[in-house]
């Protein structure tokens, strides 16, 4: 048996949370969840549970998700890190992709969330394998 992948979701409104979490229900992937909203619990999370993909809301009231990707790559460059917000705009998106963001998936557009979980999981998988080769 596999064991459940672990997400981090990095969101200040529990129910948009929860939405994310339903939808990757829906297509059938197994995992556990921490929901984190502030800075010190984001890297607490990370040392503690050991998340195999990040979802981060954009704006949050102390901290904001290119705060927690910058955080991120300093420790990890092959985590797989999506973004899913509902205030984000092309350019900042792009900005996001060039900063390391695997992806971004607005809230109004959840059905796009588990290909773009799955294809960023997969990316991770291949940058590892070529890393170690």
């Amino acid at each position: 048996m596999t064991a459940p992948l672990r997400f981090l979701l990095l969101e200040d409104n529990p129910a948009d949370a929860e939405l994310n979490l339903h939808r990757l229900r829906k297509a059938g992937m197994v995992f556990e969840s921490v929901l984190v909203e502030e800075e010190a619990t984001f890297v607490a999370a990370l040392d503690d549970f050991k998340p195999d993909l990040i979802l981060a809301d954009f704006h949050l009231p102390r901290f904001d998700g290119l705060q927690a990707l910058q955080l991120l790559r300093a420790r990890d460059a092959n985590l797989p890190f999506i973004f899913v917000s509902g205030a984000m705009g092309e350019e900042v998106a792009v900005q996001s992709l060039h900063q390391g963001a695997d992806d971004y998936i607005l809230k109004d557009r959840l059905n796009r969330l588990p290909a773009a979980v799955k294809r960023a999981l997969e990316a991770a998988t291949q940058r590892t394998s070529l890393h170690r080769t």
